[in-house]
């Protein structure tokens, strides 16, 4: 069973469209503002060790430190992320990601997990099919039909039907088009960056420490729009100041491409 997680008084839920999946390891975490979160039980799906426990050892992330675990209580549990995304248009898409069932409980069929497009139930996996998700396996759901570049509403959903515990784990959450990734952001921070104020009014400022050499440096909205941009030729020891006064008040990602390594940061604008 799950260990409960700590709630605040103050829970962020974003469902915007965005270009991309956004966070679609979980690395920002139960409440991260990326994914709208839900649970009958724990608040949220989104788990990490510390917070959860590993279920005698088989509930653990597929890559990072956090992942989604739906099922895992001693009472009728349902739990959801859903997030809107904008699936560009194409001949081919799918969303892609990993799934585990590490525990079947009863094996029912009614103890399943659905992924939805647009409240549309386009794939189902069951307690029943545990045998194919001993470890992490990849789900592919064909969403072809909604690529043409308007926004549609992503939602994971898990299903426990008694109070005998089933465990289902999902991780790695990818929106490709004609078999490209599509803007995939993960919140990994690169060590050497610090931005601050975080949460940012008038200006946000990056310092790269001992980063060295040319970087390419973005503040991307979460509709996937860029909404500012610089490049430095060499950043060892340098501060860059973004004037955020004419931004609105919301979250946004500081995207940091510097020698083939990409690396993503949250902010907060709140004026």
């Amino acid at each position: 069973m799950k260990k409960f997680l700590l709630l605040t008084t103050s829970i962020l839920t974003l469902s915007v469209a965005s270009a991309q999946v956004l966070d679609g390891g979980f690395e920002a975490g139960a409440f991260g503002g990326t994914w709208t979160e839900a649970s009958t039980n724990f608040g949220t799906p989104i788990c990490d060790l510390a917070s959860c426990g590993d279920c005698g050892g088989g509930c653990v992330p597929a890559s990072g430190t956090f992942y989604s675990w739906f099922g895992g209580a001693n009472a009728v549990e349902t739990g959801s992320v859903v997030q809107s995304i904008n699936i560009p248009t194409g001949t081919a898409a799918a969303i892609s990601m990993m799934v585990k069932i590490p525990t079947p409980g009863p094996g029912l069929a009614a103890d399943r997990l659905e992924i939805k497009l647009d409240g549309t139930i386009l794939a189902t996996v069951t307690a029943q099919d545990s045998a194919a998700y001993t470890e992490y396996t990849q789900l592919l759901v064909d969403v072809s039909s909604a690529a043409n570049g308007a926004s549609h509403s992503l939602s994971i959903e898990g299903f426990q039907t008694t109070a005998t515990g089933w465990n289902v784990l999902v991780d790695d959450v990818v929106l490709t088009v004609d078999g490209a990734v599509i803007g995939l952001f993960e919140f990994e921070k690169e060590e050497n960056v610090t931005v601050y104020p975080n949460p940012a009014n008038k200006e946000i400022n990056l310092n790269f420490g001992k980063l060295e050499g040319a970087a390419s440096i973005s503040i991307i909205s979460v509709d996937g729009a860029i909404v500012a941009q610089h490049e430095v030729n060499d950043v060892l020891g340098k501060t860059v100041t973004f004037n955020t006064s004419d931004l609105n008040n919301g979250v946004y990602m500081v995207q940091i491409v510097n020698n083939g390594n990409v690396s993503t940061e949250r902010i907060v604008i709140s004026k």
